[in-house]
């Protein structure tokens, strides 16, 4: 689905390279996530998926079309959605199912199929009883749900969260997160740029950006487990993971697999 070929980036103000030789590919339907410290060059990756960043060396594709040449650069739009850390830049009109609607608009679908879709989107992020409300009176994480809406109504197939929890509380991050793993069940394909490492273990694949290099790149159990890797990379053991890592230590058995407080605590039901 997106393929990464020895990409160098560099910004303009910049003596460092954003991203220095990155290469990866990502398949159809997958859930990942790109960690790394301010800095580390992960939102510079993520906008290069929809081309709003093209390489000044390398190759970015996505579905086989080369970000580079304007003419794809509407399908590969199309294709990806991306949702950013403030969602008040994303949102532009004032009644919620008017922005959801927007995109659908302007792309020229006939109305009835805008109604499905703008129903059909804030469904799906559990929204659709606020469809006349006025965005104003919505809190951080609503906004952040109808950012998200507003994508799902243009139907990409795959969906980038660039650091879209950051300013969220920590309800409001586990909402969203709850919300995307809905949305990856059904298929799409998810890419979650973040600097929370607790919200990465429902991944399927975690990508550690640092220095604008990939320092790693492996499911979620053995990067948590690498702490000279985290260490390096400036990034933190969640919390669960180094309680489940304590109980091991001293002769609990509890799987590796236990990567939250709920999973934790189910091991230890059942044990005791």
């Amino acid at each position: 689905m997106i393929q990464f070929d020895h990409v160098f980036y560099q910004y303009e103000e910049s003596v460092q390279l954003a991203l220095e030789d990155v290469s990866l590919s990502i398949e159809d339907g997958s859930f990942v996530a790109i960690v790394g410290h301010n800095g580390s060059g992960k939102s510079t990756l993520a906008k290069h998926i929809n081309g709003l960043l093209l390489p000044a060396k390398g190759t970015v594709t996505v579905n086989g079309l080369d970000t580079a040449d304007g003419a794809n650069i509407l399908p590969i739009r199309q294709t990806v959605g991306i949702v950013f850390q403030n969602p008040d830049n994303q949102i532009v009109t004032t009644i919620i199912e008017e922005d959801v609607a927007f995109g659908p608009e302007n792309m020229g679908i006939p109305p009835e199929q805008i109604r499905e879709r703008v129903d059909s989107a804030l469904a799906t992020v559990g929204m659709q009883d606020y469809a006349k409300h006025a965005i104003h009176q919505l809190s951080g994480g609503q906004k952040q749900r109808i950012a998200i809406a507003g994508m799902l109504a243009l139907r990409p197939q795959i969906l980038v969260m660039d650091e879209a929890t950051a300013m969220l509380d920590p309800r409001g991050r586990q909402d969203l997160i709850e919300t995307l793993k809905r949305l990856h069940a059904h298929g799409l394909t998810v890419i979650m740029v973040t600097q929370y490492m607790e919200e990465v273990t429902d991944c399927d694949r975690v990508i550690v950006m640092n220095h604008g290099k990939i320092a790693a790149d492996d499911i979620p159990e053995r990067i948590f487990s690498d702490h000279e890797l985290l260490h390096a990379c400036s990034l933190d053991v969640p919390e669960a993971i180094r309680l489940a890592e304590q109980l091991r230590k001293i002769g609990v058995p509890v799987s590796e697999h236990a990567m939250k407080t709920e999973q934790i605590a189910e091991e230890l039901c059942r044990l005791l």
